[in-house]
Parts: structure tokens; sequence; C-alpha cells
């Protein structure tokens, strides 16, 4: 079975090793004038030395409770007097470390580098917030050119609607111009049929008269014929 002490203290060892390259790395930033870049990356390794720090403790405190528990029974655990004084002095080892860590920390947050790196501070800021100023009217100038390129499209539908007024009303006139030019039409053709049945008319009555005549002349023509008969027997 593993002994679990062995597993957190491999992790203890490998955090601690982590802190310590950020402990360097800390130290080298905190020694110079640092620009708005290397300001950032400062502020990144110490909240990244303090995460690993109160990790670091926290395992420390698991491996104490287990040394507690082995000095109490170190027979059931298995564990000789000398391992665990080695164990002990392995927890005190890293927490004495730790606890530097924290006070040099702590020390040189208060030392003349950290003021004198509060210019640079300032200037970070000065450079944020010119940069947010520029960002800032960057977005302006984009929303004046959307605003221009929309009024140009705008201005292009409306062309286009009056365009199509335009030819709706060439088409209307075209159109009341047929209706007109057919209402003519009709009446053209309705005085024409008009004057074909006066014609037709007229027609009709000379033809009746005619035939009127023709039969007075048949008539007296047959009575005539009719006396110079009876003339021709009576004589």
């Amino acid at each position: 079975m593993s002994d679990p002490f062995v597993i957190v203290q491999d992790d203890v060892v490998s955090a601690f090793e982590q802190a310590r390259t950020l402990f360097a790395s800390w130290k080298r930033l905190n020694g110079k004038r640092r620009s708005p870049q290397d300001e950032n990356e400062f502020q990144f390794t110490t909240d990244e030395i303090y995460s690993t720090l109160t990790s670091v403790g926290s395992d420390l405190d698991d491996l104490q409770e287990t040394i507690d528990v082995a000095r109490n029974d170190p027979d059931g655990y298995g564990l000789s007097a000398a391992k665990i004084s080695e164990r002990q002095e392995f927890v005190a080892g890293k927490r004495k470390a730790i606890n530097d860590m924290h006070s040099f920390l702590a020390h040189s947050s208060d030392t003349p580098v950290n003021s004198r790196n509060e210019e640079t501070a300032s200037r970070t800021r000065e450079s944020q917030n010119n940069y947010a100023d520029v960002e800032f009217g960057g977005h302006q100038q984009q929303h004046q050119v959307l605003m221009e390129e929309q009024d140009q499209h705008f201005d292009a539908m409306l062309g286009t609607v009056r365009n199509l007024h335009g030819i709706a009303s060439t088409m209307n006139t075209e159109l009341d111009g047929q209706a007109i030019l057919l209402d003519e039409v009709g009446s053209l053709v309705d005085r024409t049929q008009s004057k074909l049945s006066s014609a037709k008319k007229k027609v009709d009555k000379f033809l009746r008269d005619k035939s009127n005549r023709s039969l007075h002349i048949v008539l007296i023509l047959f009575v005539v014929i009719l006396v110079l008969i009876m003339l021709i027997i009576f004589t």
C-alpha cells in the first residue's frame, strides 16, 4: 500500500521548486526600474507566488497531521522514531522557507525600490489611459464611417424608389392615354354604326317605294288592256 506521506511529499517538493523559480523571477523584476510590460509580468509573478505558497502551506498542514498521528502510534504505521523525526524536519524546513519568502515579499513591498517603481506604474496607467482614449477615438471614427456608409445606402435606395415612382407615373400616363384612345374608338364605332343603320333604313324605304310604283304601273297597264279588249269585243 502506498504511503500517503510520500505521495503528498512529492507534490510539496514539486510545488516548492516552482515557488523558488517564481521567487527568483520576482526578485529580478523587483530590483529594477520596470517597463509597462515588466510591470504586468511582475504583478502576475507576485500573484502566482502567493498562490503557490498558500497551496504548499496547506499540503504541509496535511503532512503535519499524518506525522502527529504516526507519532502517537508508530508501531501501527510501521515507522521508527528516526523516520518520524526525518519527516518532521522536512515539514519544518519547508515551512521555514515559505515563511521566509512571505517575510521577504512583505518587507519588499515597503522598500524604496517599490517606491521608485511607482513612477513606472504611473506611466503605465497614463499609457493605458492614452490607449483607451485612442481606442475610443478609433471606435468613434469607425462609427462615423459606418454611419456615412449607411447614409450612402439610404440615398441609393431613395434614388431607386424615385426611379420606380417615375416609371410608375409614366406607365400610368400611357395607360390613361390608351384609355382615352379606346373611348374615342368606341365613340367612332357607335357613330359609324348609327350611320349604317340610318343608311339601311333609307335603302329599305327606297326599295319599298320602288316596289309600290311598279305595282301601280302594272295595275294601270292591266286596266288599259282590259278596256281595250272590251272595246274590241263590243265594237
